[in-house]
């Protein structure tokens, strides 16, 4: 194996834990049922994004650029958007 195959999966392995890890954290955090259940949707979501983000990196290189300033421009937003979601989750239920 090269060191850049290597690489590759170490840092994915690494990526992908950080990721539960997040996620566990965010979910042991919240206060109730239904902000528990948002946080898993979202990090399910948010996953789901990801991976669809890759696969399209990978299927269509020649439009790298463009495809990455998209998911940019999306990823900021829907986190934006959940973080307030998750606000208002936590303000209707009144547990913050």
């Amino acid at each position: 194996m090269n060191i850049g195959l290597i690489g590759a999966i170490l840092g994915s392995a690494i990526g992908i834990a950080g990721g539960l890890f997040g996620t566990y954290c965010s979910y042991r955090r919240a206060h109730s049922q239904r902000e528990r259940r948002f946080v898993i949707l979202a990090s399910s979501a948010i996953s789901v994004y990801v991976g669809l983000f890759l696969v399209v990196l990978f299927l269509f290189p020649q439009t790298r650029p463009m495809i990455v300033i998209a998911y940019v421009c999306i990823l900021v937003a829907g986190v934006g958007y959940m973080i307030r979601r998750q606000s208002k989750i936590q303000r209707e239920e009144q547990t913050r």
